[in-house]
């Protein structure tokens, strides 16, 4: 299997708010040529107990039936052959309307959001797109590059020079976001488009794991199990979810894992 999704609880908190699912699409056209899509999902919920567990479960359904539906009820070139990253920034609009929808209709859902990623893989091509600090790194050449930039308050404070990257790890306010779905009438999605090449690991995470689990950390896990022909993901997803507990894992820890073969 070139992907898996691993969802936990973690050691605190008693209920999980991550909600993550990865599917492969697969098609054959009249004249043999065969289409295969992959995309993985993550969204970190917020608004306490069954409501940012709804926000992110609701986020992550949006995307998944707009993926599906703009492949089979339309001409598949509709989706494939258009910049992907425009695509999600349309589906997450559209989630974002559906989560602020319901939390003004519902007073206990009042205020819930939830922060998303997502990745497409078609052919050679990644499209990327995400709203809040949840995250996407790449594995290459034994090396962990995050293509995701956090939306939150440290993340700013590292780019205006005022603490560094090691400090925004420990910072007291490092768990305030700076953008979500679901919290306002209007959203500001981040997208971009990468080229793959062979052996690539794509690793889609809540800040389960990376915020208790440095990047170091994270590389050092992946490392001594990974292959450039077929890492064992299983392995791989299990064994990042253990680090996060080797550290506290004192947030729901979620991780979509790819590899590009």
């Amino acid at each position: 299997m070139r992907f898996f999704t691993l969802s936990d609880k973690g050691k605190i908190r008693p209920n999980n708010e991550d909600y993550a699912e990865s599917i492969a699409l697969q098609l054959c056209g009249p004249l043999g040529n065969r289409i295969e899509l992959t995309s993985l999902i993550l969204a970190d919920g917020m608004g306490g107990a069954a409501a940012g567990e709804y926000a992110s479960m609701l986020a992550v359904q949006t995307v998944k039936e707009n993926v599906v539906k703009s492949l089979f009820e339309k001409q598949p070139e509709y989706l494939l052959n258009s910049d992907k990253t425009i695509f999600l920034e349309e589906c997450f609009v559209k989630a974002n309307q559906a989560i602020y929808s319901k939390s003004r209709e519902n007073p206990n859902m009042e205020g819930m959001g939830t922060t998303i990623v997502v990745a497409i893989i078609y052919r050679d091509s990644l499209a990327l797109a995400h709203v809040g600090d949840s995250r996407c790194y790449r594995y290459r050449k034994n090396e962990l590059v995050a293509l995701t930039r956090d939306h939150s308050l440290v993340q700013e404070f590292v780019e205006a020079g005022k603490i560094t990257a090691k400090e925004a790890f420990t910072h007291p306010q490092r768990n305030v976001i700076t953008r979500a779905l679901g919290i306002g009438e209007k959203i500001e999605v981040e997208r971009k488009n990468m080229v793959l090449e062979k052996g690539d690991l794509i690793i889609l995470c809540s800040d389960g794991l990376c915020g208790f689990v440095e990047d170091e950390g994270i590389s050092q896990v992946i490392s001594a199990v990974y292959s450039q022909e077929a890492t064992d993901l299983e392995l791989l997803a299990n064994n990042l979810v253990k680090a996060s507990y080797l550290n506290g894992a004192g947030d729901n820890v979620s991780v979509c894992l790819y590899q590009h073969v």
